[in-house]
């Protein structure tokens, strides 16, 4: 008479590892999410008295400045950014040339999120007057010279409009190292699961197992 050992069904066994995968990647998220921006000097669509000395953008954590690139370009389509973006705290700063004219500006920005994956975004301003140039300004009595504007100098902290948010993800990394460590542990004790079900299974179906 044949007798076999009773198997234990796979279903609780994955049911198990997917609980457990769960809890693995459950860290993961809040860690691979991209930077966002928070807000930027001049605000989207603001108007100005003249040309701001800079471009200001605020991200949710310190960007890497490696590919940083942000563009300042009148409606011809003239880049009016000087030098390279600078990476302060939180903050992206793009310096513009002193003899940038007045008008209409589109900000294109590209940065590096703080996760390597970049992400870019677009925002524009109006300035009334141009940006006074520093070699052609007479030297006047303390007393005549006026306070820069506020909106020129302090940083807005105000949330961009859809324009400005940052774009979808582009082709970048693949996927968190993390979640391949959790994925790999997974399949690996899957694996182990399988091998233990067939070798029972081998010995409870092999000659020894009659009486």
């Amino acid at each position: 008479m044949l007798r076999r050992q009773a198997v234990r069904p796979l279903g609780p066994i994955l049911a198990f590892l997917a609980v457990l995968m769960l809890v693995l990647l459950a860290p993961l998220s809040p860690a691979s999410a991209h930077d966002a921006v928070t807000g930027t000097n001049p605000d989207d669509g603001q108007n100005l008295e003249t040309v701001p000395e800079a471009i200001d953008i605020v991200f949710t954590d310190t960007p890497l400045s490696l590919g940083s690139q942000i563009l300042v370009e009148d409606d011809q389509g003239e880049n009016w950014a000087a030098g390279e973006v600078e990476i302060s705290g939180n903050t992206a700063s793009q310096a513009l040339k002193p003899d940038t004219p007045a008008g209409e500006y589109t900000v294109t920005w590209r940065v590096v999120s703080s996760d390597s994956h970049p992400i870019e975004g677009t925002f524009s301003f109006t300035a009334a007057g141009a940006a006074a140039d520093p070699s052609s300004t007479p030297s006047t009595p303390a007393s005549s010279q006026s306070p820069p504007a506020a909106t020129t100098t302090e940083p807005t902290t105000a949330p961009m409009t859809d324009t400005a948010a940052p774009a979808s993800e582009d082709a970048g990394p693949g996927f968190p190292i993390g979640f391949v460590i959790a994925l790999g542990v997974l399949l690996l004790a899957l694996a182990v699961v399988v091998v233990t079900v067939l070798a029972r299974r081998g010995r409870t179906d092999g000659p020894g197992s009659s009486e």
